[in-house]
Parts: C-alpha cells; structure tokens; sequence
C-alpha cells in the first residue's frame, strides 16, 4: 500500500438509484484511493445501490433525497461541504454534477471534477462547462462527442475504466455451465449487457439463426436486465429461439457467466467503453464485437498488429453472424487473439491503473489552483 504525504478528501457524488457499470467504477475508485491513504466520502441517493453498497464496504456514507436538487438536499449538501472542506468533488453522473455544483455556489469551490463514461450527445453542455473544472472521459469516443459539444481541450482529460482481474478470475467454467444444465458439447455465447437498445440484442437476435444452422446445439445466455426486455423475449420467440436463448437479468455470478462461454458476444452500436468486454479478455474467452465508440479503444482496432477480437459491422446482423461461426469455428485462430487480449488487458485497462491516472488529473488541477492562489 503506497500513503501520499498529502492525503486528500474527495467527495464521491452519485444520484443514480440503480447499480451499473458507472458505478461500478466510481466503488473501484474510491476503494483505490483509499488503499492510497486518501479519504473517500460517499454522498449519494437514499435508498440507492450506490449509498447502500458503499456503506456495506465500510465507506462513509453521507445521503439525500432523490437527485439532489431540493432545498433540504441542497441545504444538507451545502453544510456537509463546509464542515469536511473536500479538496475534490467528483461527480460519477449527469445530475450529479448539477447538484454538486448548486451545493457550492456563491462560494469558493473544492475542484470539480465530472466523469464522463457515455458517448451520448450531451444534453446541456452549460452545466458541464459552468460547474465543472475537468472532465475525465474514459475513451477516446467519449472525448470527441466532448470535443463536438463544446466541452474545450483544456477541460479534458482521458482515463481509461478499468476492471479488477481477481474478480473475473475467481469464475468457474464448470460451475457456470452446471448453473445453466448445459452439457459440454452445448457451445455457449455470453452477453453480459444492460437490455438497451444501445447495446444492439435485437441485431444479435437476428444474427441467431444462421448461426444455429451451423452450430444446432447452441445456447446464448444474456445477463443483464433493461427496459426492452420484454420486446427481445417477443422477438426470440418471434425467430424460434426460445430453445436457444435464457434470459437472466441480473446476476451476482457474472464471472461464472463470462468462464462459462465459448465465446464472448457485444453487438453495441455504442459504447463508452464496455469493462464487461474486459472481465472477457481477462478470462481469456474469445470475443466477438462492434468496434463501436469506446470499444475501439478497448480491442485495439487500430493497432498496427490488428484487433485482439473479431469484429463485426455495428446494426449488421449478417456480419455479427459470420463472426460468430467463424469464432466458434476457428478455435486455434481465436485462442491467439486471447492470449494478445488479456496482455491488452492487463497493460492498459486494470482498476489500478484507473485509479492511478484519476488521482493524476486530482493532483495536476489541485496544483494549478495552489498556483493560482499563490
């Protein structure tokens, strides 16, 4: 464990109700900081996954109501500002940012700083440019649609997401396969993903019964819950896949899931970045994709050695389709693509090194304040 000389306070700002991958983030960096002797305070929504999985590991935990935008929230947050003095207040959410920047207004601000993990358009780009410092972007994707909404270079900055490796590793193929009653000779795809229309199913649905023509046994298992549940079961059953396809929703044995696959399937038309295709790469499972926004970044699309993942066309079910027989196929291709995944893995995209370069951007504004202030 590494303890800086000049430990700092940072406020963890979250009004999300639900736990995903953003938040997911913002526990593995406050959790890091700590291990480096700084104090991460939790300030989030009552009642929400984030408040109440941060208490859970021992966190402190300060909550509002609802977004944080009524008087009694903001009065709260207000005082809890001015008794602490938190050298940082780092937004991990769009709304969070408005309610930590309202909680400091008409006085001299801690650094604000605001993460920006969706490659969406942004919808008031006042906000970010009036109660924000820096905006740490975790993909190049992510920057550009900054860059094209205003958001100047000067305000960015680039910090990959980053996973923890033991936690994928502690998967068991065996037992994932068991909990899913497939036999060995059932080839698996796993698709670990909110049910969004971003995250491109209903291509992927599409793309089903080719790949069942050549591969009669085939399972696909999609973890993840969402608002077009109800639309993809319709459409399986639409195609005749109903045999083929289990929806999970939510589950707390993602790495199960992730070792128990023969291959590893994203079809997002857009992305941020995607640590579940992460978590992949660490379990050394093959993985077919898009090389949509942030998972460009993620897979190498542009390395001179080629990506570390077969690739299909975003929105084209043909191609997702002829990838995935292929990665079925092609196994003794696939298993050098692995090997060249989880070295990509390791060297640009661990928690730790998400950790190291957002206290980076921490140090760097906090020193250009004290120069300012000098």
């Amino acid at each position: 464990m590494t303890i800086t000389r000049a430990p700092r306070t940072i406020f963890h700002l979250s009004t999300e109700k639900k736990w995903q991958g953003g938040e997911q983030q913002a526990l593995h960096l406050a959790e890091g900081l700590r291990q480096r002797g700084h104090r991460s305070v939790i300030v989030a929504r009552r009642g929400g996954a984030f408040a109440e999985r941060l208490q859970a590991a021992n966190f402190e935990v300060h909550t509002f109501g609802h977004r944080g935008r009524g008087p009694d929230s903001l009065w709260a947050l207000r005082r809890l500002v001015s008794s602490m003095a938190p050298d940082v207040i780092h937004s991990h959410d769009a709304h969070a940012i408005t309610a930590g920047g309202l909680a400091v207004f008409g006085r001299k601000p801690p650094l604000r700083v605001a993460s920006r993990r969706v490659a969406f358009p942004i919808r008031s780009i006042r906000k970010f440019r009036l109660l924000t410092d820096v905006v740490v972007g975790i993909s190049r994707a992510v920057m550009e649609v900054c860059r094209q909404h205003g958001i100047p270079d000067s305000m960015l900055r680039l910090v990959p997401s980053g996973v923890d490796p033991d936690r994928v590793a502690a998967g068991d193929r065996n037992r994932g396969r068991r909990s899913l009653c497939l036999q060995e000779d059932e080839p698996l795809l796993t698709v670990v993903a909110s049910l969004t229309p971003c995250k491109g199913h209903t291509f992927l649905l599409d793309a089903l019964p080719e790949v069942v023509a050549h591969f009669p046994k085939l399972r696909v298992a999609f973890v993840g819950d969402g608002e077009i549940a109800a639309p993809l079961k319709a459409q399986a059953t639409r195609l005749g896949l109903e045999s083929y396809t289990m929806f999970l929703g939510y589950r707390h044995d993602v790495p199960d899931m992730i070792q128990a696959a023969d291959l590893f399937v994203m079809p997002s038309l857009t992305e941020g970045l995607g640590t579940s295709l992460l978590d992949a790469m660490f379990a050394r499972v093959p993985i077919v994709t898009t090389g949509a926004g942030g998972i460009a970044d993620v897979i190498g699309l542009d390395d001179p050695q080629g990506p570390c993942a077969r690739v299909a066309t975003a929105r084209d079910s043909q191609s997702l389709a002829s990838a995935i027989v292929e990665g079925l196929s092609r196994k003794d291709q696939g298993a050098l693509l692995v090997e060249r995944a989880f070295q990509r893995a390791h060297e640009k995209f661990t928690h730790n090194e998400m950790v190291t370069g957002t206290l980076a951007v921490y140090n760097e504004w906090l020193g250009k304040n004290r120069q300012r202030a000098a």
